[in-house]
């Protein structure tokens, strides 16, 4: 299968290849090999269905839940409808990993662009193995055994703008009751490469446990600032029908909200288990 790199750090695109065609398992395979090693794979202006987008994704593993906060498209409970414009602008313009303060973290998304704005709208994705290998090894050795809770963070602007502050706690509230906490390492094991990598986002990782507040703040600041280097990123801009998978495990992304008014409209797909890692 012929793939280019776009950095030595990620990201790769795939060539030459009819995703609206019957894929065999070996196809399948050689994708997760490309993506393993790269992070982030990217197929160009591929105007793949919904239903093919779904077989793609379902090669990987099992789907998840239809959103807690955005729509889905109609008669695809599964994919994600992301539409924004000036009057529906996004709320999620942050470095994040997807959905960290889940149990079951996802280990991968599949976005497909459906319309895009004729400038701005780019996506960037960071290495987070980039990012811990970065850190002097003092460094390293201090966050070993430190764990971080996360929480839903950002999507507390979804649940509390343009509504009562009545309404804005209890809806708060239940989300908190729904969607609780989790508490992940700072440090995380690939479970395929059994690399290490800085298992953080600014968006989701809330307080870090065993510190003050102040102190908790002072390191997720140190750690944010740290993860925010161009030598670990890549960027793509889109074009419609384009398609990127990532490994939402040992990535950050940023989709940037620079294209208002105008109209961009994506459709993601969450796979929750990776399949190929529960048969080792």
């Amino acid at each position: 299968m012929n793939y280019q790199k776009l950095t030595p750090e990620i990201g790769a695109i795939i060539n030459d290849i009819d995703l609206n065609n019957n894929l065999d398992e070996n196809a399948y395979n050689k994708i997760y090999e490309i993506l393993i090693e790269n992070l982030v794979i990217i197929f160009k202006r591929t105007n793949i269905t919904n239903q093919n987008h779904i077989k793609f994704a379902k090669n990987f593993g099992n789907l998840d839940e239809p959103h807690h906060v955005y729509p889905h498209v109609k008669d695809y409970k599964n994919i994600v409808l992301l539409q924004n414009d000036g009057n529906n602008p996004p709320d999620t313009n942050s470095w994040h990993t997807d959905l960290t303060f889940k149990i079951n973290q996802p280990f991968a998304s599949v976005l497909v662009a459906r319309a895009v704005p004729d400038i701005g709208g780019d996506t960037l994705w960071s290495s987070c193995y980039a990012a811990y290998n970065r850190l002097p090894n003092d460094m390293k050795k201090y966050l070993e055994n430190l764990k971080v809770i996360h929480d839903f963070g950002d999507f507390r602007n979804s649940l509390a703008k343009n509504t009562s502050d009545e309404e804005a706690i209890k809806l708060l509230n239940e989300n908190v009751h729904k969607f609780g906490h989790n508490i992940r390492p700072i440090i995380g094991i690939h479970p395929i490469t059994k690399k290490k990598y800085l298992n953080f986002n600014e968006s989701f990782s809330s307080y870090i446990i065993g510190l003050t507040i102040n102190e908790s703040n002072s390191l997720k600041t140190f750690l944010t600032n740290h993860m925010n280097k161009p030598e670990d990123q890549m960027r793509w801009k889109w074009s419609t029908g384009d398609m990127v998978m990532w490994d939402n495990r040992v990535t950050m992304h940023y989709a940037v909200s620079d294209y208002m008014p105008n109209y961009r409209c994506m459709n993601r797909i969450t796979v929750v288990n990776d399949i190929r890692a529960n048969k080792n």
